[in-house]
């Protein structure tokens, strides 16, 4: 079996999952919140998929803190 070596191919962009929330956490000063409004039975698993996206958003941007809490009606972020 034989090669071809070939010079100025790109490498392709990665593929991953897309985002379930883009959530503007960038954008949000201290002191300002966000609430997602969700259904009743998705908030308890839902919760845990936006804490994760905070805390990795935390340690790619260090300077950035937020608290994340269960609603009556939805999830709610807090950037300290």
């Amino acid at each position: 079996m034989e090669f071809e070596i070939k010079d100025g191919i790109p490498i392709p962009r990665p593929v991953g999952k897309p985002l379930k929330y883009d959530l503007p956490l960038k954008d949000m000063g201290k002191g300002q919140s966000i609430e997602i409004l969700l259904a009743k039975s998705k908030i308890a698993s839902e919760v845990k998929i936006i804490r994760n996206y905070c805390l990795r958003f935390t340690h790619k941007n260090p300077n950035y803190k937020f608290s994340v809490r269960q609603l009556d009606d939805g999830v709610g972020i807090w950037r300290l």
